[in-house]
């Protein structure tokens, strides 16, 4: 069995590894990590499910003609599953369901279907490594930015050949996987009272395409008469929305997964959209948007 963490920074780290029996375990010199993932910057998935599937069910249709080989992994919500059969252009897929270790279970029409790409990664191992006190503090890092990891498998290699293989799912989230993302954070600040404005502060250039994990605003002065809304807007479209409710200094937080990436060389902006100042009220003031990659 083993583990994956997301440190942040665009990297996981692979640990945890364990055994349950430690026979031949000392002669292992490598293991071979295969992760399957959804890559972030491709935003959502445009494949939608074109019909519910039942908990039992062993095919699914979908609304956009794919392409897929046996053996590939897809994923629906927290479900992991394996194609059985190639396909070319087809609208309907078998699958067999709740594989590394994930449940099978109902998925609504126009669900979102994650056709995962997979990478292959080495672990070297010194000799007799296993069972010394050094594999229990074991931590191998990995870089892989911008991607939600849903499963992966792991065999070991030793003087007589190859493990059997682990497989572990990571989707029992609430982002539904492991996030890598990037690291760092883009902020924009307004100081003063607020007003309804557009292009409120300076843009900001973004300087590669990147994934992100959430977007929110915080006040150091509360509005009083209404609610504060704004917009963050790339290259001119709306991005998402935020709302300082009456009497709050923080924001709705806006998950950053279902936005999709920022795009390289992508303008960032922000616009004001509703405020009200009237006697013996604060419209809110000294903003600032975080958005978080």
């Amino acid at each position: 069995m083993f583990g994956i963490y997301s440190i942040g920074a665009g990297s996981v780290e692979v640990l945890g590894i364990a055994f349950a029996s430690l026979d031949n375990t000392l002669s292992i010199s490598a293991g071979t990590l295969t992760l399957a993932y959804w890559d972030e910057l491709n935003g959502p998935s445009t494949i939608l499910l074109s019909a519910a599937m039942g908990a039992s069910d062993v095919s699914l249709s979908v609304a956009t003609a794919v392409s897929a080989s046996a053996g590939d992994l897809l994923q629906i919500d927290a479900e992991v599953m394996i194609i059985q059969a190639a396909v070319t252009s087809a609208t309907t897929v078998s699958v067999n369901r709740a594989t590394h270790g994930t449940t099978a279970a109902a998925h609504a029409a126009s669900t979102g279907v994650y056709l995962l790409e997979k990478k292959i990664f080495i672990l070297p191992f010194a000799q007799d490594f296993f069972g010394s006190p050094a594999s229990g503090s074991y931590a191998f890092p990995i870089t892989i930015p911008d991607v939600r990891i849903a499963a992966g498998e792991l065999f070991m290699t030793n003087s007589k050949g190859n493990s059997s293989v682990a497989a572990e799912s990571f989707t029992d989230t609430t982002d539904f996987g492991l996030r890598s993302l990037l690291g760092g954070q883009l902020t924009i600040q307004i100081e003063g009272p607020l007003a309804i404005q557009t292009n409120a502060a300076p843009p900001l250039v973004v300087d590669t395409s990147c994934s992100v994990r959430d977007v929110s605003a915080v006040v150091q002065d509360a509005p009083t008469g209404a609610p504060v809304t704004m917009q963050v807007t790339q290259n001119g479209s709306v991005y998402c929305e935020l709302t300082i409710a009456t009497g709050a200094t923080v924001s709705n937080i806006v998950d950053g997964f279902a936005l999709g990436p920022l795009q390289a060389q992508a303008i960032i902006g922000l616009n004001i959209t509703s405020v009200v100042e009237t006697s013996n009220t604060e419209p809110g003031s000294d903003l600032t948007v975080t958005i978080r990659l």
